[in-house]
């Protein structure tokens, strides 16, 4: 994922670089994002936010979500993406206790004693997660929040959203149309 901040302001780009990083990494969307571009002037001032996302297919099963294998007792999962962490933790302790589940990494849990087979059709939520959500939710934390005026455009796999103080004029909408988004 890459993150570019154009700032007339060069300090106050790198705080909304770290900003930004924080929440992606919050929200578990570091796989999901392919690329943001930030347009800040405060001299304006204008907040310019565009994110590329992939959205994800709806699976539920653990099977279907990571590689499941078995290793001297235990059982090893890897998950091919951070956003289900969070669902397959909380699956996994309420099945198996917190004491026989271990995360050993950003997104490799291990299971004590577990049957893999049961593992692969264990399904971690009821409903599927909506990337489009949560890059919605990482906007709305990174806008500047005495920028009351907003626009949005959203085509396919990119949001768009500018942020200011008065009506923003035709020639801003351009100008943030026009910002590539570097995958």
């Amino acid at each position: 994922m890459k993150i570019v901040v154009v700032s007339s302001d060069s300090k106050g780009g790198e705080m909304y670089r770290h900003i930004i990083e924080r929440n992606v990494e919050d929200l578990a969307l570091g796989s999901s994002v392919v690329g943001i571009v930030v347009l800040i002037k405060p001299e304006l001032p204008l907040f310019v936010i565009k994110v590329r996302y992939k959205e994800r297919e709806s699976k539920n099963k653990l099977g279907e979500l990571a590689k499941i294998e078995q290793r001297s007792g235990n059982v090893r999962i890897v998950l091919e993406d951070e956003i289900d962490l969070g669902d397959a933790l909380k699956t996994l302790w309420s099945t198996y206790g917190r004491d026989k589940v271990e995360q050993s990494g950003r997104t490799e849990i291990v299971v004590k004693g577990a049957d893999p087979d049961s593992l692969r059709e264990l399904k971690i939520r009821k409903e599927r997660v909506s990337v489009s959500e949560k890059v919605n939710e990482l906007v709305n934390r990174v806008i500047p929040e005495g920028l009351r005026v907003r626009y949005a455009v959203r085509e396919g796999d990119l949001l768009m959203v500018m942020a200011a103080e008065d009506p923003i004029p035709e020639d801003w909408k351009r100008m943030a149309t026009d910002l590539a988004v570097d995958t």
